[in-house]
């Protein structure tokens, strides 16, 4: 029996180029592609002026709307993104335009507060800054607020002694003290290594030593060969 004939193939064109390259062997396990001249990425200052209002605003927005002025600007020019100019012309506009004023916080420190104005704009025009921007700066203004946040109700101290330094922790509730930690360590270097991490996630850590309390058994003992 004859096999059936196929219907001939029909020339259709396709959009572009389809090619295969097969790839190279190689014994690394893991291969992969060192770039000799990596691009480096985009700087916050190549945004327009008014781009770079919106984005304090954004920031300051996810914050509630209020923030204390020294940590915006430790986030915006502590970490490079602006210089103190550019920053400053960019919150100005912010005030300039009603949508930020200033108060004071108890402890007489400066804070920006945004305006119902503002914060609706922050909103709805935040997307006017592109996304690679918005996250790098709300990553760190994250990080660095939550360390700031951390600093409050955590007091770190060092002493040093003849078999190393000491890191003592003191976790507090307002002005009430609630947990007391000493922790013996070889060197100065290695205790402020240790509080470093600890400032990652200080609830997590004081969390996990009230959990181990709280579940902690008796040892359990063997008497079968008693």
């Amino acid at each position: 029996m004859k096999p059936d004939l196929l219907p001939e193939e029909e020339n259709v064109e396709l959009p572009g180029q389809m090619a295969f390259f097969p790839e190279l062997e190689t014994d690394d396990p893991a291969p992969h592609i060192l770039l000799q001249n990596p691009i480096e990425p985009p700087e916050l200052s190549q945004l327009a002026p008014w781009r770079l209002s919106i984005l304090l605003s954004d920031v300051i927005r996810r914050f509630d709307g209020k923030l204390p002025e020294a940590w915006l600007y430790e986030i915006i020019v502590g970490n490079g993104f602006l210089s103190h100019f550019e920053y400053t012309n960019a919150l100005g506009a912010l005030f300039d335009s009603g949508a930020a004023v200033t108060d004071r916080d108890a402890d007489g420190n400066e804070l920006v507060l945004l305006t119902a104005d503002g914060m609706h704009n922050a909103q709805n025009l935040r997307r006017m800054v592109p996304k690679i921007f918005r996250d790098s700066v709300h990553l760190t203004a994250m990080r660095f607020c939550a360390r700031q946040k951390a600093l409050r109700d955590l007091q770190i101290s060092y002493e040093p002694d003849a078999d190393g330094c000491k890191l003592c922790l003191c976790c507090m509730d307002g002005r009430k003290e609630m947990i007391f930690l000493r922790i013996a360590t070889p060197d100065r270097a290695a205790a402020e290594e240790l509080s470093e991490r600890i400032l990652r996630n200080p609830a997590r850590f004081f969390g996990k030593i009230i959990d181990f309390a709280m579940t902690n058994e008796e040892e359990t003992f063997d008497l079968t060969d008693n």
